[in-house]
């Protein structure tokens, strides 16, 4: 049959893999002393919260605003596009000289990257046929994690020798050398423009997506009937829920490390790079695994439930090793569920608006999200630990399990 649509997802999943340096550049800097005193964050977990919130908040509204872009003009144009101003947006954030200005970059970053999860959803939904489509998330959701894990080490080495602002600008040369060409070479809007895919795999693709069932949503593309449909919005909650849970361990985890629990810098990279790749390694067995069982919603379910339990365990024990510990184990289950929970979303959104629907459900639940890191800031300032703050991201880990379960009733 041929295998050139994995070329695609290795395309993807360089996006998330060069994208995922940002988000490990700035939970290093809120530990750099250099990076706090130049933008006048010592002291202020509020400000340095206001951080991820910024890049989130219009990342949010992006999605909802322009992921419909990918449907109308194509994923090959968008995907190029917003890279080259993520790129644009490092090399801002790399000069700026205040906290207003990085404040600034954040957002336009923010911006930029918001059509990233509808196009990626868009290439899936037309490139891969139904069975194939767990696995095929498990690769392209694992890029930001391991792109996280390998940026913690890579990047607070270059800090330590050329100071934060090297974080910043490599990112930028990674992205404008390596994901810009490959996006426009090396992929297309759907299989039958491809040169370089075979017959048989062009024409085994298409036939796969003319009989995929566009469940629970109505045929014809109807936004109207997807948006009255009760099991997107369970599915959005559950999502609301576990990117919570990511930004707030992002934008928070090295530091609770540090400070709260007391570990050297090579602990603290160490454990701040270990729940990342566990969670990669979940996502991809468990990714390739929903496809043999179809059982998607009960991975889900046993997904988050167990992240929210270990997170919340971890925040009580005495035992700083013990703790880190359990945060590597929270997020090795919460990766079980990211590749399987597209997958079932690409089964209730018809394939006309598939930008569009996951253009809202992620601007939906990147907005409530993004608040995360800031709520987690005002938890710790106005306690004085970061047991308030972890403990709110286990609740909300089991409210969107909940929602889950009842799709796993259905058998979904």
């Amino acid at each position: 049959m041929g295998r050139y649509r994995y070329m695609v997802v290795a395309v993807i999943w360089s996006g998330f893999f060069f994208g995922g340096f940002d988000r490990a550049a700035f939970s290093l800097f809120l530990v750099d002393p250099d990076f706090l005193r130049t933008m006048g964050l010592e002291g202020s977990p509020e400000g340095q919260g206001m951080l991820m919130t910024l890049l989130l908040l219009p990342y949010a509204l992006a999605n909802i605003f322009l992921g419909h872009t990918a449907d109308r003009w194509g994923p090959r144009k968008v995907y190029t596009v917003m890279t080259g101003c993520w790129a644009a947006a490092a090399l801002w954030m790399g000069s700026a000289a205040s906290y207003p200005a990085m404040l600034a970059g954040r957002i336009a970053r923010g911006i930029a990257e918001g059509p990233l999860f509808p196009v990626a959803n868009r290439y899936i939904r037309y490139w891969f046929p139904p069975a194939e489509r767990g696995g095929a998330n498990a690769i392209w959701t694992s890029g930001q994690r391991v792109g996280m894990a390998a940026a913690v080490p890579l990047l607070a080495l270059a800090i330590e020798m050329w100071g934060w602002r090297s974080a910043l600008f490599l990112q930028a040369a990674f992205i404008l050398a390596l994901v810009v060409p490959a996006i426009w070479l090396l992929t297309a809007d759907v299989p039958e423009r491809m040169a370089g895919i075979g017959a048989a795999e062009r024409d085994a693709i298409v036939a796969g997506r003319e009989t995929a069932p566009a469940a629970g949503a109505g045929t014809g593309g109807d936004l109207g009937r997807l948006l009255r449909n009760y099991r997107f919005w369970l599915m959005v909650i559950y999502h609301f829920a576990v990117l919570a849970t990511f930004s707030g361990l992002t934008t928070w985890l090295p530091k609770y490390l540090r400070e709260a629990r007391g570990f050297e810098v090579s602990q603290m990279i160490l454990f701040a790079s270990l729940p990342y790749l566990g969670s990669f390694v979940a996502s991809i067995v468990f990714g390739f695994l929903s496809d043999r069982i179809g059982r998607r919603a009960v991975i889900c379910t046993l997904s988050l439930a167990g992240a929210a339990s270990a997170i919340g365990v971890a925040a009580l024990v005495s035992d700083p090793l013990t703790s880190a510990l359990l945060m590597v184990a929270g997020m090795v289950m919460w990766g079980m569920g990211t590749p399987v929970y597209y997958a079932i979303m690409q089964r209730i959104v018809p394939a006309p608006i598939m930008a569009t629907g996951i253009g809202i459900d992620n601007g939906l639940a990147n907005f409530g999200s993004a608040l995360a890191p800031t709520v987690i800031g005002f938890l710790i300032g106005a306690t004085g630990s970061y047991l308030a703050g972890l403990l709110f991201l286990a609740a909300l880990g089991m409210i969107g399990a909940a929602g889950a379960a009842v799709l796993a009733a259905q058998k979904y």
